[in-house]
């Protein structure tokens, strides 16, 4: 695959070398079969977005295939290298332990722990692309001006910042049929960069009845999550991020629709009125 550059043809080698159809890789990725076809052929663009989100899917496949060469380089080297990281780090599970040495655990003990650290990584992939096309979606409700400089300046700003601003906005979208998709976008984006914030600054630690679960250690999230009740302090289970997973890949395929609609509105409204304030209501 073409590092720094996003060819189609990428695309239907990578889908080719994982053996899917059309149909199943538009399945993975979200996507009605004709939106799919467009990007092969070439109708439409193959963006960054898309690569994420294939190279997602080709690891989903390698692990659950067995088959790590399935994965693309880039996928690879990034995986071995946060093996490499985990293990100079002396964290456990990206440890290896020899089965027939004494004291060595069964092949399947912490397995569900360990496997914990693929869900959180899917989730970290997943909040990448989005924020990635979050920058498309605020340029295009905002109608701002495109230029070389504007996306990287928007890249610079806090996810939940972009997020407020589109809320603002929304609230002047007078038509409810184009509102209400994008306060529905807006809500899933923000429920999954929670559960991403959680799953990058919380401790997992193995738990018995869930595999993993988040456990806050510093002092103003255990204040947070105490219940002085039963004076316990509230864990998150892995499965809120396979949750915030789901949630996310629904999320990618509103956010696409959002950013193609738009474009629409904007291309017609420049056509009937020319350039026009991005204040103006839609």
């Amino acid at each position: 695959m073409t590092e720094g550059r996003f060819l189609k043809e990428d695309l239907i080698e990578l889908r080719n070398s994982l053996g899917l159809t059309q149909q199943q890789m538009a399945g993975y990725l979200d996507l009605a079969l004709r939106s799919y076809q467009a990007i092969e052929t070439g109708e439409s663009a193959y963006r960054l977005i898309h690569r994420l989100a294939a190279e997602r899917v080709a690891l989903m496949i390698a692990a659950d295939t067995g088959r790590p060469l399935l994965a693309p380089p880039t996928v690879r080297r990034d995986a071995v290298d946060l093996v490499i990281l985990g293990q100079r780090e002396g964290h456990p599970a990206f440890q290896t332990q020899d089965s027939s040495s004494p004291g060595a655990k069964p092949p399947d003990d912490g397995t569900r722990f360990t496997a914990s650290y693929k869900v959180v990584g899917e989730l970290v992939l997943l909040a990448n692309a989005l924020e990635y096309q979050l920058n498309h979606v605020l340029m295009q409700v905002l109608h701002l001006t495109e230029s070389p400089m504007l996306e990287p300046v928007i890249a610079t700003l806090d996810v939940v910042r972009k997020i407020e601003m589109l809320k603002v906005r929304s609230k002047h979208i007078a038509q409810h049929s184009w509102r209400k998709p994008l306060s529905s976008y807006l809500d899933k984006l923000e429920a999954v960069w929670k559960l991403r914030n959680l799953a990058c600054h919380t401790p997992l630690i193995p738990d018995s009845k869930h595999g993993a679960v988040f456990a806050p250690a510093a002092a103003a999230k255990l204040l947070k999550t105490l219940r002085l009740e039963s004076s316990s302090v509230e864990r998150t289970p892995i499965s809120k991020v396979r949750e915030g997973i789901s949630i996310g890949e629904h999320a990618l395929g509103e956010g696409q629709f959002i950013i193609e609609n738009f474009q629409q509105l904007n291309s017609e409204r420049e056509k009937r009125f020319g350039k026009t304030p991005s204040s103006k209501r839609a």
